[in-house]
Formats: C-alpha cells, structure tokens, sequence
C-alpha cells in the first residue's frame, strides 16, 4: 500500500468534511442574519404598506403587490450581509471553544479553513448576478407600473394637509383635509406660475381630483381666481365661482408609455443606452448601475475574506457578535459605495472606481488580517 497516497487521500477527505462541517454551523447564522436584516429594512416599507391599506383604502392585491415587487431591492442587499453575519459568528463560536487553536495544532492552515465557505460564497455570488441582471430591475419597473396605476385610482395618494405640495411643474397645492377613499378636498389653494403667463392662485372650499387621460383635473366647488402679473402688478383681478373645473397636464403617465430608469434596466440595456449617449454624465451613470449589478454581489465574497478573521480574533461566538460587527462593516461599506456613487455622478470618479472602491477597501483590509492571523502576528 502507497502511505503517501494514502496520507494525502486521507488529508483531502478530511478538509472536504471540514468544510462541510463549517457551511452547515454557517446555515443557522446566515438565515437569521439575512432575516434580521430584511426585516428592519421592510419596517419603512410596512408602515407605508398599512398606511396606505387601512388610512388610503388602497386594495389589497395593490398593497401585496407592492410588498412583492419591493422585496429583491431588498434581498439584493441583504444576502451580502447574511454571508457576512454567518461568517463572523461561525469563525467567531469556532475560535471561542477552540476548534481554531485545535486545528491549527494539526498543521491545518486557518486559509484551508475558508475553502468550503469561499465556494459556497462564490456560488451565492453567481446566483445574485444573475438575479440583479434579471429579476432586480424587472421588480423594479413592475413596482414603478404598479405605483403609477395606485396613483392613477388614488390621486390624493402622496398628497399631505395643511402642506404645500408641488404636483407638476408650476402647480403647487395646499389643502386643510384629503379623504383619500374618495379624493376629495377642503379649503383647497392652488398656484398656477407658469414661464411667460400670469400667476393664478385659486381658492375654493371643496373640491375633488381624479386623473383623465394624462391630466389631473380638479373640480372645485365655491371659491374664486386671484390672477395677477409681475410685470404688470396693478392689474389684479378676481372671479368668483360656484363650479370651476382645471386640467393639469401630467406628461408621460400612460401605463404603456412609462420608461425605464436606469434602476429599471437590465445589464444589456444598460450597456446599450451607455453606447448611444454622447453626455459623460448620463453615460457614467449607465456604467455605474452596470457595475453595481456585478460589484454588489461579489460583495459575498469580501465578506468572507473580512469576517473570517475578525471572527477567528474577536474569540467570540455567538450570533448577536456576529450581527453586531456585520452591522459595523455593512455600514463602512455602503457609506463607501454611496460616496462612490456621489462622486460618478458629479463626473468626479470613473464609473469602475466608484463601484468596485469598497469590495478593493474591504479586501485589502481582510488580507491584511488573514496576513497577521497566518504568521501570529
């Protein structure tokens, strides 16, 4: 019998069960974090969600399909961060009871430790191109429909009293009381200021909204037209009316006409508009949402650089550790990966810098530590 071969047969079945063992003590982790997280993210969502679903009478198929069509923004973050919390909090428990110091008494290298977790991580990260290629800005564009024919049935949907609301272009409305279930409206003032037209400030007790066409029309009930011109001050006139009727175009509003933002876009639309365009900034921001669809997944794969040693030197297991620090980081790279988004689109960083910063930051931190775990320092 060959020893050599033996040893080294032996050797392999043992790394390929330990990095069995390390993905099924990350399983828990993982959920809990992604879950946690998802969950604090959809607060804001939720309260927006009832509000409109008990104090707008919103219908309720509307209401779950904006809860639906909100969630992949949300998973696209949020699975970073389980890979993340998982990664902290299993090296972390491993290195508190000693399994670390155990295994590295047996010659095996703490890098050989984060083998199965960077193939399990690589395939998360794979699996997310594809969802932010794809599904992501396809949800995105169903939420944008969805919102538009919400708004459509309930105009008064984004409206709040007693505050000044501007509702298109030169259109400003103030109103005492909305019933958001019927759309109607008390001791109403609208401000027409238009370029090259006298402004006009219409007042009225009562009054209703609802979307015709691609024009929102007021009509209002007892009140009266206050019209005037800055170049001409000392003409001021005013009508009084009983029922008086306003039509405020609303531009592109038709369901079969809304347009994709750069959010709403796939990777291959985006490259295409990016190509066409002559404008720096607009081709910037085309290039930046590319990147993002690819820079934000392989976020999964830092992480596990980054959290395996901090979990292997805070010595702490535990999953609230875990969040916690998952927390911290999270939060350094996203300020990180806002800032650099800032910065593109003031045409102030290249496109591939401002996304990829924050993966090169966070990586560069986590060899350093990898670095001083391997040689004790």
């Amino acid at each position: 019998m060959n020893t050599k071969d033996f040893f080294f047969r032996s050797r392999r079945c043992k790394i390929s069960r330990l990095s069995k063992y390390l993905i099924k003590q990350a399983a828990i982790p993982f959920i809990a974090g992604f879950s946690l997280f998802s969950f604090i993210l959809l607060m804001d969502r939720a309260f927006q969600l009832f509000d409109f679903l008990i104090g707008k009478n919103v219908p309720l198929i509307s209401v779950i399909g904006i809860f639906v069509y909100s969630l992949p923004f949300i998973i696209a973050l949020t699975v970073p961060m389980g890979v993340l919390v998982s990664t902290i909090a299993t090296y972390g428990r491993m290195s508190g009871d000693f399994e670390i110091l155990a295994m590295r008494s047996l010659g095996i290298n703490p890098l050989s430790l984060t083998k199965g977790f960077f193939l399990a991580a690589l395939g998360v990260t794979i699996g997310m191109v594809f969802f932010n290629i794809y599904l992501l800005p396809e949800s995105n564009f169903r939420l944008k429909k969805l919102y538009l024919e919400v708004s459509r049935a309930r105009p008064t949907l984004h409206l709040l009293p007693e505050k000044f609301n501007e509702i298109s272009n030169g259109y400003t409305l103030w109103i005492k009381t909305i019933d958001h279930s019927t759309s109607e409206l008390t001791k109403i003032m609208l401000k027409e200021d238009l370029p090259g037209e006298p402004t006009r400030i219409i007042y009225a007790d009562e009054g209703k909204m609802k979307v015709i066409g691609d024009s929102l029309t007021f009509s209002l009930s007892k009140g009266e037209t206050h019209i005037f011109d800055r170049a001409n001050p000392q003409e001021y006139r005013i009508m009084n009316f009983n029922n008086y009727i306003i039509s405020i175009p609303l531009g592109e509003k038709k369901e079969r006409t809304v347009s994709r933002s750069y959010r709403e876009m796939n990777l291959e639309q985006l490259l295409e508009n990016a190509r066409r365009t002559d404008a720096k900034r607009r081709k910037w921001r085309y290039l930046l949402e590319a990147h993002k669809k690819f820079s934000i997944p392989f976020a999964c794969l830092v992480f596990v650089l980054i959290g395996a040693p901090l979990g292997i030197q805070t010595k702490k297991g535990g999953l609230g550790n875990g969040i916690t620090l998952s927390f911290f980081m999270f939060a350094l790279y996203y300020i990180l990966l806002v800032g650099g988004e800032e910065l593109c689109e003031r045409g102030s960083l290249y496109p591939s810098i401002a996304m990829w910063l924050p993966n090169i930051v966070i990586g560069v931190a986590g060899l350093y530590l990898f670095y001083k775990i391997i040689y004790e320092k």
